[in-house]
C-alpha cells in the first residue's frame, strides 16, 4: 500500500506545484501549454531519476494525518507544501525549519535577473526545464517509491496543474524576460535546498518572485494574499509535524487497539 500513498500524494504534490510553476512559461511567454507539458514532464522524470533524495516511509497513519491537513487546508484556500510536511514529519531539524521560514529570502535574486535579463531569446523552454528538473529531484523523488507510478503521477499532476495555472497570477502582465527571472530565482533556491538536502516550497518561492517582479516592473503578476496563503501553509506544515511528533505514540497506540 506504501506504492499508493506515494502516488496519492505525488499526484497532489506536482499538480499543486504545477498551478503556480508553469503559469509563467507556459501563459506568459510563447512557449504554449503542450510545450511547457513536455518540457516540464521530461524534466521532472529526469530530475526525479537523477535525485539522491531518500523516498519517505510512508505507513497509513503518516498518510491519513497528511491527507486530512491537506483537505483541511484547502477548505480554507491555503497550499499544503507536502514534501515539507512530509519531510518534517520525518525528521524536524532546527535548521530546516530555519531554512523553510526564511526561504522567501532567496527571491531578491529575481530583482536582479530582472535588471539583468534583456533579451531572452530560447531561455524560457530552458529556465522551465531547470527549474522542473530541480522540482523533480528535490520534491517529487520524496514520494517516488515505484518508478511507473511515479511518471503516472507525474504526467497527470502536470497535465491538470498547467490547465488551471493560466488564473493563478495576472500571466497577461508578464513579460518573456519576467518569467525567465522567475524561473531561475526559484533554480537558485531550489540549488540551495538541493545541497542541504532539504525539500523546499516551490509554490512559496514562486509567489515571492512573482512579487518581487511586480515590484521591479510596477506590475502586478500576483497578489500578496497568495503569497500570505503560501507561507501560512508552510507554518501550518510545521506546526502539524510537530503535533505529530508529540501524538505519534498515541495514534499508533490507537491504531493497534483498532486492528
Amino acid at each position: 500500500m506504501e506504492d499508493i500513498y506515494a502516488f496519492t500524494l505525488a499526484l497532489l504534490l506536482v499538480y499543486n506545484n504545477s498551478l503556480v510553476l508553469l503559469g509563467p512559461t507556459a501563459w506568459g511567454t510563447g512557449v504554449g501549454p503542450r510545450k511547457a507539458m513536455t518540457v516540464a514532464v521530461i524534466a521532472q522524470l529526469l530530475g526525479t531519476a537523477t535525485s539522491s533524495m531518500t523516498p519517505l516511509r510512508l505507513d497509513l497513519i503518516t498518510f491519513l494525518y497528511i491527507a486530512l491537513l491537506y483537505v483541511l487546508l484547502s477548505l480554507a484556500k491555503i497550499s499544503l507544501p507536502l514534501s515539507v510536511v512530509g519531510y518534517a514529519m520525518s525528521s524536524l531539524r532546527p535548521e530546516a525549519v530555519m531554512f523553510w521560514l526564511t526561504s522567501p529570502a532567496v527571491s531578491l535574486a529575481a530583482y536582479v535577473w530582472c535588471r539583468l535579463l534583456k533579451r531572452v531569446g530560447g531561455l524560457p523552454p530552458l529556465s522551465l526545464f531547470l527549474v522542473m528538473y530541480a522540482f523533480g529531484f528535490n520534491n517529487v523523488a520524496l514520494f517516488s517509491h515505484n518508478p511507473i507510478l511515479t511518471a503516472l503521477a507525474v504526467t497527470l499532476g502536470t497535465y491538470l496543474g498547467l490547465g488551471f495555472s493560466r488564473w493563478v497570477a495576472d500571466l497577461v502582465a508578464l513579460r518573456s524576460r519576467t518569467a525567465v527571472a522567475i524561473n531561475l530565482s526559484v533554480v537558485a533556491g531550489a540549488s540551495i535546498g538541493i545541497l542541504a538536502g532539504i525539500p523546499i516550497s516551490f509554490t512559496l518561492i514562486v509567489y515571492s518572485a512573482m512579487l518581487v517582479a511586480s515590484y521591479s516592473y510596477s506590475m502586478r503578476v500576483v497578489k500578496i494574499e497568495k503569497f500570505i496563503r503560501a507561507y501560512l501553509g508552510i507554518v501550518a506544515a510545521l506546526l502539524a509535524a510537530f503535533i505529530f511528533h508529540v501524538a505519534e505514540p498515541l495514534l499508533r497506540f490507537q491504531a493497534l487497539q483498532v486492528s
